[in-house]
């Protein structure tokens, strides 16, 4: 497995493309916590809501990373379906503790106003919960789900879109509105049960896939 997520990784990190979301993402961090963003969970509910998207897209980009041929000469290679998809969950889910540290570490170093300890372990983990949702977005529609890179990125963003409009009504929601009431609670644990079981349903859900082909 480690061998094939860092083949996986060397693969993603040659074609580049995660360089788009990387941007994006590193551009609107800038701005959310270029001047004081007031309190530090409050502060942090606006990067939840951006990692959320990113990861996403992020995900798709690792699971399309090979095209169609290479995929299949790798499946293979690796003995079978499973242990690809397994690797890619595993690469998509290290992308986005990379980007949840990044997110939780920019405020403390550029900001004046002191966080505690026990607010930045709050947010990374709030981080890495609303990441996971969005992997488990993106996996959930990329290929071997669907093959067309079309399909999976409108149902992609359809499903982006409209979780923010839920509010309470989805995991998301719930950190969300815990952050912003300024406070943390045991929604951020359901919240990280939902992430880990989206993550794997869209893991079985693929393998379910490939066997219909």
């Amino acid at each position: 497995m480690t061998a094939l997520v860092r083949y996986l990784a060397a693969d993603v990190l040659r074609g580049q493309r995660f360089l788009a979301p990387l941007l994006v993402y590193c551009g609107v961090l800038g701005m959310l916590f270029f001047d004081d963003p007031g309190p530090a969970l409050q502060a942090y509910a606006g990067s939840c809501a951006l990692i959320y998207p990113i990861t996403a897209w992020l995900a798709v980009v690792i699971a399309t990373s090979e095209d169609q041929a290479r995929r299949e000469i790798t499946v293979v290679t690796a003995g079978g379906w499973r242990p690809v998809l397994g690797a890619v969950a595993v690469l998509s889910a290290l992308f986005t503790v990379v980007l949840a540290v990044m997110a939780t570490l920019l405020p403390v170093l550029t900001n004046t106003r002191p966080y505690q300890v026990s607010w930045v372990l709050a947010g990374f983990a709030a981080h890495v919960v609303c990441g996971f949702l969005g992997t488990g977005v993106g996996l959930l529609f990329a290929r071997p789900v669907l093959r067309s890179i079309g399909h999976t990125v409108l149902a992609v963003f359809g499903v982006v879109v409209l979780t923010y409009p839920l509010g309470p009504r989805s995991p998301l929601g719930w950190v969300l509105d815990m952050f912003g009431a300024d406070r943390v609670s045991t929604a951020l644990v359901w919240s990280g049960l939902a992430s880990v079981v989206l993550v794997v349903a869209a893991v079985l859900l693929g393998l379910r896939a490939t066997r219909r082909t």
